[in-house]
């Protein structure tokens, strides 16, 4: 019987004590003291009563205590929920209502948001993470019996005092470890229960597909409450015994020197991310020697960006999956990322996909249809929703939500999302298509198309256009560029400009934001003839926003 992911820490504690496990700041932890602090976290939550199966939830920036809460809690057979930090007090107290947290550990820079959840969730536990004077005090609950009160507690003032003894609980890979809500852009979110074995064969199949190494050093500066930094490089990486350097927040010119001074060999972000990195002042000079490979995902990785690194002789590794897939499904073998071109590669080893009708019938190659897998890396059910968890599957297999096609390699490419098709005069629009040739305009730096509502074709497109600094392009250019390129059914029926998209925390572009701000702009309106850019919006500089 394979035991559960909090093994893996003693392990190397074990094996290679003395080998780093985190880097946070200017303090490292080996893999020792990684796991007696660990285990004194796990003795703080079973002194409090937190049983097997009791949820434990941490509303924290990247840090070492993340980790720490996140290891302690599989040591003990709890269940971790990580909490988006940038929701609104509403929206974060659903979710620890949802899930019935006991415990919630927060930064202090949180500390108003924890105030207002509280309200919402009577009777919440709270450590405060980063105030070692703060006073440990003890309460009285309803029967009497004398129990920890975490309302003014410190993370460090409590584990300071807690036995380091290794806890006795089996846990193996079939016990729950996580639950990790979707974003919920489309209604509320949804806690998708990820497993120790959904977790173990994602390591797997990382392990097995881009060879994740003991001596690794990757940088996780994407926040670890996303499925993807927490899962596709930071657990694989604890797993293989190397180093996760951890960085709080994003900026591109301290990347670049972070990588220089702790000799990074590994790093995911959204390409985005690595955008502005390439476009930081210190780009040219920076010594990126020491780099393996970086892992882009979230969004299409665009040919100037692959070309950019590679010329730097980094290899940029892609691929697909979702919260619910743990996250891995497909990855692209990195010798294949200009051959195979905007394609998310190949089934990763304990994966199957297909491609099917919405009836769930198998289509062929070159057949576009929504992207199914299964395999064990899907996750359990979305908690307490088994409506929602029966919708996710057919005959077994999970549906992804992904309109795509193979080729007759096997390869496997993303069309759009299904619930962004357009249809517009009966034909399917796919808004991930016109991104890509928009985004080949050299004035281009990102685009997002949405559908929005028109009189007379039902939907038309509209295409929301970051330009490059400095550069000089109108909409009417921006469909001049497009004429030759698209079926003229496919132009978008407006351009607007725009200092920058609105993207959640993982760097994907919030297309439900976009439908808000201008999802009635042609309501009542007709068009007849070509698409073409709006006359009105031509010289638009749309909304503010930020990365």
């Amino acid at each position: 019987m394979i035991p559960g992911t909090g093994s893996w820490i003693r392990k190397w504690a074990e094996i290679r004590p003395n080998r780093t496990a985190w880097i946070f700041g200017e303090k490292s932890y080996s893999y020792l003291e990684a796991n007696r602090r660990i285990n004194q976290v796990a003795s703080v939550l079973l002194e409090d009563g937190v049983v097997r199966g009791d949820r434990v939830a941490v509303l924290l920036y990247n840090g070492n205590e993340f980790l720490e809460v996140f290891f302690a809690c599989a040591k003990i057979g709890t269940i971790f929920v990580p909490i988006n930090f940038r929701l609104a007090p509403p929206e974060a107290a659903f979710i620890l209502s949802d899930c019935g947290a006991r415990i919630l550990f927060y930064d202090p820079e949180l500390s108003t948001v924890v105030a207002a959840m509280k309200a919402a969730v009577p009777g919440l536990h709270t450590i405060e993470v980063g105030h070692a004077d703060a006073v440990r005090s003890v309460s009285q609950d309803q029967v009497g019996s004398s129990r920890i009160s975490y309302g003014v507690s410190s993370y460090e003032a409590l584990i300071a005092s807690a036995p380091t003894d290794e806890p006795q609980a089996e846990v193996t890979l079939e016990d729950y470890q996580l639950i990790m809500y979707t974003s919920g852009t489309t209604g509320r979110p949804k806690g998708a229960v990820i497993s120790h074995g959904n977790t173990y064969f994602n390591s797997v199949n990382g392990h097995l597909a881009y060879p994740i190494l003991s001596t690794d050093v990757t940088y996780v500066v994407a926040p670890l409450f996303h499925m993807g930094a927490l899962n596709i490089f930071t657990t694989p990486t604890i797993h293989a015994g190397g180093t996760v350097l951890l960085g709080r927040s994003f900026d591109p010119g301290v990347a670049l020197e972070t990588i220089e001074r702790h000799r990074v060999t590994t790093m995911f972000g959204p390409p985005t991310m690595f955008q502005m990195m390439m476009e930081a002042p210190n780009w040219p000079q920076a010594d990126l020697s020491s780099l393996r490979f970086l892992f882009a995902g979230g969004a299409p990785c665009p040919l100037n960006l692959i070309e950019a690194y590679n010329e730097r002789g980094i290899a940029l590794a892609q691929g697909f999956g979702l919260t619910e897939t743990s996250p891995f499904v497909t990855l692209l073998p990195m010798e294949d990322a200009i051959r195979k071109l905007g394609s998310v590669g190949l089934p990763v080893f304990h994966s199957e996909v297909c491609v099917a009708s919405d009836d769930g019938r198998h289509l062929e190659a070159g057949e576009r249809g929504e992207l199914l897998t299964r395999g064990p890396h899907i996750f359990q059910c979305y908690w307490n929703n088994p409506e929602a968890t029966d919708a996710a599957f057919i005959d077994g297999w999970f549906r992804t939500g992904d309109i795509g096609y193979r080729d007759e390699e096997g390869y496997y490419y993303l069309v759009d999302r299904k619930k962004d098709m357009i249809i517009s005069g009966g034909e399917n629009i796919y808004p991930a298509e016109l991104e890509r040739v928009i985004e080949e305009h050299p004035a281009v730096l990102e685009v997002a198309v949405i559908g929005v509502p028109e009189k007379k074709w039902g939907e038309v497109p509209l295409a929301v256009v970051v330009r490059r600094s400095e550069a000089d392009i109108d909409a009417e250019g921006i469909v001049e560029f497009l004429r030759p390129r698209l079926a003229s059914y496919k132009l978008p029926r407006s351009v607007i400009f725009s200092h920058a998209l609105p993207r959640s925390a993982s760097g994907k572009v919030l297309k439900p934001v976009l439908r808000e701000q201008f999802g009635g702009l042609f309501q009542g309106t007709s068009s007849d003839g070509e698409l073409a850019a709006h006359p009105s919006l031509t010289n638009s500089q749309g909304p503010e926003g930020a990365i």
